[in-house]
């Protein structure tokens, strides 16, 4: 079986890009759409390396709600050591990502690239790691190495689709809601999920979406002509089970408030999201402070965002910005 999670940041701010990232591990026992606690035994498997909160102690990860995470000490640097430890499992993957450029094309899913738009002049090929040392990924990806010859839940994947505002607001218009623009990417990565692991069965943990409890026309959409079974609907958690003969595998979707905390490959993809767009509001801070140096940094979030923009908007037109890019209309 599969166990996999789908999560996002960024959804709220004014600046910065939209993020959703779906995360994957083998688990040995088999799907059961009644007992949904293996996305909780994925950190007792990982336990000797892996821990679900802070403190985080002898060398260890921290795979956690990135909210968590991030207001750690160093919490990026917690967030980049966890997610490049895993990726660097990736047999598919030669070498670590050394930059910007080869993380995101390294992330993208077949269904859909990180590129429609072109770089914007923020989008430096910023060098990784960003925020600790490599040495210090090296030995946790070791560290995690090792638990993974034991046969212990190895990572099967790690997926991230980056949506910058250009791209962002141009959706938006086009369907006149950004619960809209999210509920697709996520849809995407569920149906890739669902698609490159059809041999195994599939347990996906999703946070839910907009507060909503019922998701049977969505999913319809999204795998049309496959048998759709609707487990529950509650305020608190909807179950969906697909299956495609001759697809040897089921697919049993969960949407649940909090889902980060139910399933650890769900807040792997909540660390992944939040990492990368933490990466992304480097690039965007360094770029601007070297055209407005008295410039502040910003983390994008509407109050702080509206002061950056106090200062930052009458340079705009002297340095050939348009607003569209860099502002999101909602």
């Amino acid at each position: 079986m599969l166990i996999a999670g789908i999560d996002e940041a960024g959804y709220g701010p004014l600046l910065g890009p939209l993020v959703v990232s779906a995360a994957a591990f083998e688990f040995p026992e088999p799907l059961d759409p009644t007992d949904l606690s293996c996305g909780t035994k994925l950190w007792h498997r990982l336990s000797p390396v892996v821990v679900s909160r802070p403190p985080v102690k002898s060398g260890k990860l921290i795979i956690a709600d990135s909210k968590v995470v991030h207001r750690l000490s160093d919490g990026n640097k917690y967030l980049e050591r966890s997610v490049l430890a895993i990726h660097r499992l990736n047999p598919k993957y030669a070498t670590a990502p050394e930059n910007w450029n080869q993380l995101i094309d390294s992330l993208g899913t077949p269904a859909k690239t990180n590129h429609f738009f072109p770089p914007l002049p923020w989008q430096s090929n910023l060098p990784l790691p960003a925020f600790g040392d490599s040495g210090s990924i090296t030995i946790a990806g070791n560290m995690l190495q090792s638990i993974i010859r034991d046969g212990k839940t190895p990572p099967a994947g790690l997926w991230t689709r980056v949506m910058d505002v250009p791209e962002f607001n141009r959706l938006v218009t086009a369907t006149g809601n950004k619960a809209s623009v999210l509920t697709s990417i996520t849809m995407m990565h569920a149906r890739h999920l669902h698609d490159q692991f059809h041999e195994s069965d599939l347990l996906l943990f999703i946070d839910k979406q907009g507060g909503r409890d019922h998701y049977t026309r969505l999913l319809m959409n999204t795998f049309p002509d496959m048998p759709l079974k609707v487990l529950m609907e509650s305020a608190q958690e909807s179950r969906y089970l697909i299956t495609a003969p001759p697809r040897p595998g089921k697919t049993l979707l969960v949407f649940r408030e909090k889902a980060e905390q139910h399933c650890l490959a769900t807040a792997l993809a909540s660390m992944a999201c939040k990492y990368i767009r933490e990466l992304y509001m480097t690039m965007f801070n360094r770029w601007w402070s070297l055209h407005i140096p008295e410039i502040k940094a910003t983390a994008g979030y509407y109050t702080d965002a509206m002061r950056w923009l106090a200062q930052a908007e009458p340079e705009f037109a002297p340095l050939g910005i348009q607003r569209e890019t860099v502002v999101r209309i909602k």
